[in-house]
């Protein structure tokens, strides 16, 4: 693993090869620092290389292509029962979120990486970029897919943001079409039209406002964006906006989990929020997302359309604030 740290004006961070993850990131706000990114207690130490790249090194932002993992799931609702016997992906996410990329170019504020696939992908190459903002405490990424044959295949992004120790002090804000809970979660209602009233068991819990104290693990898709991801750690005086091109991933996936995997690596110990664009459904298998689904068939995509003819760019940036 090798790895690449990008300093500016406003901030700093380190890229690694591994899976290309953004492993941490510092942006300077008025003589103040500000880290909202999620890090694993674990990373640097994971040996066992059958545990995939993204979980060794478990850091705050990465790329997912095809978006799936998935696997069986014993309950569902009934629009979705049908879809849910598809095998796991493998690896998760991808091999964009497990191999070692290759830094082809860098400077000071900037670090290209590239991944060759296999054969037997629709996916011939990815390059990513990961660069500094010159005048603004902020990082814009861009990701390059470069298609072997035409196919739709499912693609997210995955920042993952850091959970303040208090319950409730990490305000989300985003307007969309409609959510849902993710289909292995749901023991009863699963859309939504407030992340402040996401349906649970029991009884709707308040997603706009996180962490969410005694529930450690929830899932849930908000379809349609029609804006940014807005975050604001309430405590801190600090937040961010996460914004992309949501006419190519339509949908925001939440993952919400506060010490709520107990398997190694993560032993109960991992605490992250993901705020993830994607175009896909869920995290369920490619398979579910590329053919008809119940999210699909609401005209909200859930693949995107890949070509030889034309490469795919797809932008998100990260921009902090003080509040």
């Amino acid at each position: 693993m090798s790895e690449h740290v990008l300093k500016w004006a406003h901030g700093e961070a380190v890229v690694l090869s591994t899976a290309a993850v953004l492993a941490d990131c510092r942006f300077n706000l008025g003589g103040k620092a500000f880290l909202p990114f999620a890090r694993a207690p674990w990373m640097g130490t994971v040996t066992d290389m059958s545990i995939i790249g993204h979980l060794r090194e478990l850091g705050g932002d990465f790329v997912c292509v095809p978006m799936g993992s998935g696997g069986p799931a014993p309950q569902a609702p009934p629009e979705w029962a049908a879809l849910m016997d598809r095998p796991r992906d493998w690896p998760i996410h991808g091999p964009a979120a497990d191999e070692e990329w290759t830094i082809v170019s860098a400077d000071a504020s900037s670090v290209t990486l590239a991944l060759d696939y296999p054969e037997t992908s629709p996916v011939l190459r990815l390059e990513r970029r990961v660069a500094a903002r010159p005048d603004a405490p902020a990082l814009d990424s861009t990701l390059t897919l470069f298609a072997r044959r035409a196919a739709p295949i499912s693609v997210g992004l995955h920042p993952i943001f850091r959970l303040p120790e208090q319950p409730g002090r990490l305000r989300l804000e985003a307007a969309f079409d409609f959510g849902l809970v993710h289909p292995r979660q749901v023991a009863g209602e699963q859309e939504f039209s407030s992340l402040a009233t996401v349906p649970q068991a029991n009884g709707p819990v308040d997603l706009s406002h996180s962490p969410l104290g005694s529930q450690k693990n929830l899932n849930v898709q908000l379809c349609g964006m029609r804006s940014p991801m807005k975050a604001t750690w309430l405590d801190e005086g600090a937040g961010m906006i996460l914004d992309w091109d949501r006419a190519q991933l339509p949908s925001l996936q939440i993952w919400h989990t506060d010490r709520g995997v107990d398997v190694p690596p993560w032993n109960g110990q991992y605490r992250g929020l993901g705020l993830e664009p994607i175009a896909a459904a869920f995290d369920l298998n490619d398979a579910i997302s590329t053919g008809p689904n119940p999210i699909n068939r609401r005209g909200v995509a859930t693949a995107i359309d890949i070509a030889p003819e034309t490469p795919t760019i797809i932008r998100h940036s990260v921009v902090a604030f003080s509040s």
